[in-house]
């Protein structure tokens, strides 16, 4: 292993340790590092879901072993971003690296600012009573789901997803908790399985294109997963809330930075 392999190892190692400290995996920062590293758009998304994939399966386990994964809810909202997410994996061959860019730093930008603005529990204040309202109970929890605005918001997402090799958790989990009024434990574990199933789709996409690194990919995704295993076990004295307004202004400014290379 190179010395550039050695460095890069080292730092999605602490991206994973420090993002699974405030329940989430280190998806969103995978692609502009690599993308600063020297890869391009049509290679450093599918080396991102390589190990978005891994770090998901990993945080997965957890969350199942312990009932908190609503599969019934993944169920009504995870198919329409698979089957987006490789329609995005496999059309990103054809999109412009500039226009890529555009999306990823506007992704960033409103990543970074649903980090910042702090997510309360028990959703939005909606009339829930029309017909297109799922109720569901789950662990003693009851939310209603707006399926079509679902099922629509997770298409959009699953298509940035597979073009940009990002996870669109960050996105996913408001919608979830303010639109729907789950409880965030329960969102953050339904998510992660939605992420996982993405990312798959999405790097099939790619794939075919054989624009995939995989030997990186499976390098980096060790590195991550004990990353993502170490910060979980010790996230649990830490204040959340904090930790995620120190990470939104992180992604913000790598927002601009991006922006700023590619004006100049």
């Amino acid at each position: 292993m190179d010395s550039t392999m050695l460095i890069l190892s080292a730092i999605f190692f602490s991206i994973s340790t420090f993002f699974s400290m405030i329940g989430m995996g280190g998806g969103i920062l995978y692609v502009p590092v690599l993308l600063f590293s020297g890869y391009t758009m049509k290679t450093a998304p599918g080396i991102s879901l390589i190990l978005i994939l891994a770090t998901s399966l990993a945080a997965l386990f957890h969350f199942s072993k312990n009932n908190l994964v609503d599969w019934k809810l993944a169920l009504v909202m995870d198919p329409p971003t698979d089957i987006m997410a490789f329609v995005g994996g496999y059309f990103s061959a054809f999109i412009p690296e500039e226009y890529a860019k555009v999306v990823l730093i506007i992704i960033l930008i409103i990543a970074g600012i649903l980090m910042v603005k702090q997510k309360k529990e028990g959703g939005l204040k909606l009339n829930k009573d029309k017909w297109y309202y799922w109720h569901r109970t789950f662990n003693g929890n009851s939310y209603a789901v707006n399926v079509p605005l679902v099922i629509a918001a997770t298409s959009i997402i699953g298509v940035i997803s597979g073009i940009l090799g990002i996870t669109g958790g960050v996105i996913k989990l408001p919608i979830m908790v303010l639109l729907c009024g789950v409880p965030m434990g329960i969102a953050v574990a339904t998510s992660t399985v939605m992420v996982a199933l993405t990312a798959l789709f999405g790097l099939v996409g790619h794939a075919l294109h054989g624009t995939v690194d995989f030997k990186v990919g499976l390098i980096l995704a060790i590195a991550s997963v004990l990353g993502g295993t170490i910060g979980s076990k010790i996230s649990i004295n830490l204040d959340k809330n904090k930790l995620k307004k120190g990470f939104g202004i992180v992604l913000i400014f790598v927002a601009f930075k991006f922006l700023y290379t590619l004006i100049t």
